[in-house]
């Protein structure tokens, strides 16, 4: 899942996907707009080479451009750090990548849990694939798909604050 994220002063808790477009290209500038405090948003957005982005742009920006004065960051916790540090700004993290520095919002009054991830409930959900060719998976090949698949590995992706596959 991909989450919106604020500094956790911010009052405002939840917003729409019309709201996060107008956010992000420029038609919603101030945070009272919104329901937050009369304040300037700053935006953060990942740089275009991101998959964080790329489905940011496909589900939130209908392919319209985020505007010229957000700060592109290159990764995950760039964004974390930067919202965290700046009461006025808004970003958008995997939700493995969440902790307590940041306030998560809610999409279209859903809140992104787990549960709303695997249902896909949540607005800003997505699945990620491993690509392998059945006929030629070598031996150390096989040996990682079956440990990503094992209880073992999932028990990883859940400890690290990502969605375990359902079987």
């Amino acid at each position: 899942m991909i989450v919106p994220i604020v500094h956790p002063s911010n009052k405002v808790n939840n917003l729409s996907i019309e709201q996060l477009k107008a956010i992000y290209d420029g038609s919603i500038t101030n945070w009272k707009e919104v329901g937050g405090n009369d304040e300037k948003i700053v935006v953060i957005s990942r740089d275009s080479s991101s998959g964080t982005f790329e489905v940011w742009e496909s589900k939130v920006m209908n392919k319209t451009e985020v505007r010229a004065d957000a700060l592109l960051q290159a990764s995950n916790g760039a964004v974390l750090t930067a919202v965290a540090n700046n009461k006025n700004t808004i970003g958008y993290i995997g939700f493995g990548y969440l902790n307590s520095t940041v306030k998560m919002l809610w999409v279209n009054n859903i809140e992104p849990t787990i549960e709303n991830g695997k249902s896909a409930v949540y607005p800003l959900s997505r699945k990620l694939y491993i690509y392998v060719n059945e006929s030629k998976i070598s031996g150390q090949t096989q040996k990682y798909v079956d440990f990503l698949l094992s209880k073992e590995g999932q028990q990883i992706v859940k400890e690290t604050g990502f969605i375990p596959i359902s079987k």
